[in-house]
């Protein structure tokens, strides 16, 4: 009798570097932004915005731009007052003081762009001229800035509370004071972090319109969360959610400024509702920079408890956050992170951390890529090196001894973030990925030989590195619906909603490996509330590991389903058969199969009923629940030269060891390292969202907003690590903010590196431009 030859394998695609598949339609121009919606009968929205930090109303005067040519509305706050409740903040703790900013200006104007009339009118231009025609009467008040003044109290942004001082988010582990007063040494150190922004490429917009035979509202909005925005639009209107739906199309970019509800999605419903006309409008530049929030801006203070041999057995920190004038969605997200996750990789058994988020008269301040990770990060791996140098002892020796090992994993860690729960480690070799980054930036014992012959040439040279942990794939949930054809062909439904991720590849490989079927067999559609009628949304490195979950279990559940048709079809039992191919295949019988298509026909209502009052068609819903915070891990590496003449810093060399979990696809997860570490890079040595005394922003375009360019990258390295986590069956974890998460601290180790022979001890994050670099040198060398 001779032997069946194996069957061969089909190759899986998951962890493949398969071409993005979204991508040829957007580099042929063929994708569809908020810009490119063109509805018959469009009005266009304009927004009156405060020339004031701080500041009363006294009266708005309407009459001239109500008359002037085309104008068809103008709202004040009086007029919305009781159509509209103020902008939701869904991270406050139970004693957060409330600080919610209204859709316009209630009375008093708290920052530079807040706005305080809206009008519309038949143009867009004639809607940006009427501007000009409200007048609007203030009477300024003094404006508080910094946060040293704010806590101070002198200047009360909501004076009926009594305080700027609106959080208070407590993290206390072990015994903080017992630590410290049996310590060798202790250290203390103050950071600064500055004020910048996401700048995503497309900046906001929204079209508003009524339906007017089923008097349902649309917006289109760039968002990052769709299902949220129809809960925040109901909840702010008094509207239920079946009369809403909201679409976002393509999305240019969002990196946290669009993972917020803003006064313009308010506004925009109301004067459609209104007009029944559609209303559109779209942020210009100078807008984003002022009205869009703003991301970063911390202050730290730190004490380290270390003993004789270097292990660092506490950390006492006290965390302050410049959120601006008022809570945005998520505002207290960026000090809860940075508290609960500062001890990054190390054990640091006691721990006790304050963090405190503080109004003042800026543009309100929220979560941007990284959201409060990129400060803790700074803030300990400075520490690290501070320790390091003042023990003689090896920077990458030091951190190790001090890291938590595999078999110390999982960890209860003893601090909590809002909104995600308790910090729990779950899988990782921290070491590792130190190791080999420092080996692979070319931190050996030669290197400080090699920078002491560089400086004798008139070259300073540093490498610095920073070790991260950061937290992923956070809940509750995400859902997936896979549906089949008559021709065998998929439709994935993701409540993910990608703004550049790659998401249509990505769940279209963990799909295809599951069905075991072609990429192109597969359409995955996202962003529309009529069409994925549940979902969260994108944010918080979660798509992959809960979206990407919910979507291969629908997948799975879809093959168990058409396996029991198959088996009642065929009169056998489903032990006998098996899934190949995307097919059902009797066992040791190959000629006898039932394709995808031919199962998924059979399973419709109008052929034979199916088996045990199963359910017609072959689709399958699933909700993925997050058992728990999937952590991923990582080290930056980065060799930095300065030149003392100019300050200027060139980056040589930058290295990124990555673990997060299972990788589904390996340029997917370098892309988002790459863009990670360019928004870090433009953060250390570019970008600053500044202020002056009187509270005027100082960059409002991107003439005044410096970024990095491609001539200003280094060459970026990547090694992959992966631990796969228990919490997910596939192991994965997030990839889309740990680029920008290290980059900090990296990149200011490194230029501490450069300058340790002048003797500074870097305390900001920087900016670190060529004139502050200049004022670190001593005047002796500096040869201009």
């Amino acid at each position: 009798m001779t032997a069946t030859p194996p069957v061969a394998a089909r190759p899986k695609y998951v962890g493949g570097a398969v071409k993005r598949r979204e991508d040829p339609r957007l580099l042929l121009g063929r994708g569809r932004y908020v810009a490119d919606i063109h509805l018959a009968g469009t009005v266009h929205m304009a927004i009156v915005r405060s020339p004031h930090a701080h500041a009363r109303i006294t009266s708005v005067d309407t009459s001239r731009a109500s008359a002037a040519p085309g104008v068809l509305a103008v709202l004040t706050w009086d007029d919305i007052r009781d159509q509209a409740g103020p902008i939701p903040c869904i991270d406050v703790y139970p004693d957060s003081i409330p600080v919610l900013q209204t859709a316009l200006a209630d009375g008093v104007v708290r920052y530079v762009g807040q706005p305080v009339a809206v009008l519309v009118a038949t143009t867009e231009y004639g809607a940006e001229d009427a501007l000009s025609l409200v007048d609007v009467q203030y009477e300024q008040l003094p404006a508080v800035l910094d946060l040293d003044g704010a806590t101070a109290g002198d200047v009360l942004l909501h004076p009926e509370h009594g305080t700027n001082v609106v959080t208070t988010i407590a993290q206390d582990v072990g015994d903080v004071d017992a630590a410290f007063a049996t310590a060798d040494h202790v250290y203390e150190e103050t950071f600064t972090i500055h004020r910048y922004l996401p700048v995503p490429m497309e900046t906001r917009g929204v079209v508003a319109e009524v339906d007017p035979i089923t008097e349902r509202l649309t917006l289109t909005t760039s968002t990052q969360f769709p299902h949220l925005v129809r809960g925040f639009l109901a909840g702010v209107l008094g509207m239920p959610e079946s009369r809403i739906r909201v679409v976002a199309p393509d999305v240019g970019g969002g990196f946290g400024a669009k993972c917020e509800f803003y006064c313009e999605e308010i506004l925009a419903p109301l004067l459609a509702l209104r007009l029944r006309r559609p209303v559109k409008w779209v942020e210009d530049r100078r807008e984003h920079m002022i009205a869009s929030s703003h991301a970063r801006e911390q202050k730290h203070t730190v004490r380290v408890a270390v003993t004789g041999d270097g292990t660092v057995t506490a950390v006492d920190a006290r965390s302050w956050t410049n959120n601006g004038a008022a809570y945005c969605t998520l505002a207290t997200t960026p000090a809860s992170i940075s508290s609960a996750m500062l001890r990054g990789p190390y054990r640091i058994p006691h721990y006790r951390a304050r963090a405190h988020s503080v109004v003042t008269n800026k543009t309100p301040l929220a979560v941007y890529r990284g959201a409060g990770h990129p400060q803790a990060v700074l803030v300990m791996e400075r520490m690290m090196d501070i320790i390091a140098a003042d023990l003689g002892r090896d920077r990458v020796e030091l951190r190790l001894q001090n890291m938590l090992t595999p078999e110390e994993l999982p960890s209860d860690r003893g601090t909590a973030i809002v909104l995600a729960g308790q910090v729990v480690y779950d899988t990782g070799d921290y070491g590792y990925c130190l190791r080999r980054a420092a080996e692979m930036i070319g931190l050996s014992p030669s290197w400080a030989a090699e920078q002491e012959a560089a400086r004798a040439e008139g070259r300073y040279l540093g490498i610095g590195v920073a070790s991260l942990v950061e937290e992923t794939a956070i809940g509750p949930y995400e859902s997936a619906v896979v549906r089949v054809d008559s021709a065998g062909k998929v439709t994935v439904l993701t409540g993910s909603s990608p703004h550049g991720q790659g998401h249509v590849t990505t769940f279209s490989q963990l799909v295809a490996d599951e069905l075991e079927i072609d990429l192109d067999d597969i359409t995955v559609l996202h962003g529309d509330t009529d069409v994925v009628v549940d979902g969260v949304g994108t944010f918080a490195s979660r798509s992959a590991a809960i979206g990407g979950a919910a979507a291969r279990r629908a997948a799975g559940v879809v093959k168990d389903k058409a396996l029991q048709v198959a088996a009642h079809l065929l009169e056998i039992d489903v032990a006998d058969l098996e899934w190949r191919d995307g097919a059902a295949v009797v066992r040791g019988m190959p000629d006898r199969s039932l394709s995808l298509g031919e199962l998924a026909v059979a399973a419709t209502a109008w052929n034979a009923p199916l088996p045990g009052g199963m359910a017609w068609n072959l689709e399958a819903t699933y909700q993925h629940q997050a058992a728990g915070i999937a952590f991923s891990n990582a080290t930056h590496a980065a060799k930095v030269a300065v030149d003392v003449e100019t300050g200027q810093v060139e980056v040589l060399d930058y290295v990124v060891v990555h673990d997060c979990g299972t990788v589904i696809n390996p340029t997917i997860v370098d892309g988002q390292v790459h863009g990670g570490v360019a928004q870090g890079l433009g953060g250390t040595f570019f970008e600053e969202a500044g202020y002056d005394a009187d509270g005027q922003p100082q960059a409002l375009n991107l003439q005044d907003y410096l970024m990095p360019t491609a001539g200003d990258m280094p060459w970026i390295r990547t090694d992959h690590m992966q631990s796969p986590t228990p919490l997910n069956p596939y192991g994965m974890k997030g990839a889309g903010e740990g680029g920008a998460t290290g980059a900090p601290g990296a990149l200011v180790n490194a230029l501490q590196d450069a300058l340790a022979s002048f003797g500074v001890t870097l305390a900001s994050d920087g900016p670190w431009t060529p004139e502050r670099v200049l004022a670190l040198i001593p005047a002796e060398v500096d040869q201009r």
